[in-house]
C-alpha cells in the first residue's frame, strides 16, 4: 500500500523500493540488532528500533526532505499517522544531519495499524508520527529503511 497525493508524487523518488523489499525478504530480520546498518549505502540504510508503544498524541509529526521512510514491523503492532493533505507549520528547525523537521498536525491524516510483517512507505515531506499504541502497549521491533534519491 502506498498512500500519497497525486500532485505531490515524484516517481523518481521511489526507484530504490525494489532493493529495500528484496532486503526484507532475504534477511533474518529478527536477528538484526538495534542501531544503524548499511547493507546498500547507495540505495538505503536500515535503522533498527525496539520500544514500547505509547499514546500517539505524545509524539509530534515529522517530515524528511531527502529520504523516504519504509517502516517495517518485525514484531508487535503500532499505529502510525500519515498526513497526505493540508498545510503544516514547522515547530522545529530542519536538522540536515538527521534529515528531520517536526511540524504541526496536518488537517487531514490517515491512521495506519501495522502488525508483524506489515510495512508502510512514507514519502518525502509527508508528515507522519509513529510509535502509537493500538489497544494496549505493545513491544515493537521495527526496521526503518531510509531510501535516498
Amino acid at each position: 500500500m502506498l498512500i500519497s497525493n497525486v500532485n505531490e508524487f515524484v516517481e523518481a523518488d521511489y526507484q530504490h523500493i525494489r532493493a529495500a523489499i528484496n532486503y526484507l525478504k532475504s534477511n533474518q530480520l529478527a536477528d538484526i540488532t538495534v542501531g544503524r546498518h548499511y547493507p546498500d549505502r547507495q540505495k538505503f540504510y536500515v535503522q533498527c528500533l525496539e520500544y514500547g508503544t505509547e499514546e500517539i498524541e505524545n509524539f509530534n509529526f515529522e517530515i524528511h526532505r531527502n529520504r523516504l521512510d519504509l517502516h517495517y514491523v518485525v514484531s508487535g503492532e503500532e499505529r502510525i499517522d500519515v498526513g497526505v493533505r493540508g498545510e503544516v507549520t514547522a515547530i522545529s528547525e530542519y536538522d540536515a544531519q538527521r534529515d528531520i523537521q517536526y511540524v504541526t498536525e496536518p488537517t487531514v491524516f490517515n491512521q495506519i495499524i501495522l502488525h508483524s510483517g506489515d510495512f508502510v512507505l512514507i514519502g518525502m515531506n509527508e508528515p507522519h508520527r509513529t510509535n502509537g499504541k493500538v489497544d494496549y502497549v505493545s513491544s515493537v521491533k521495527k526496521l526503518v529503511l531510509k531510501l535516498g534519491r
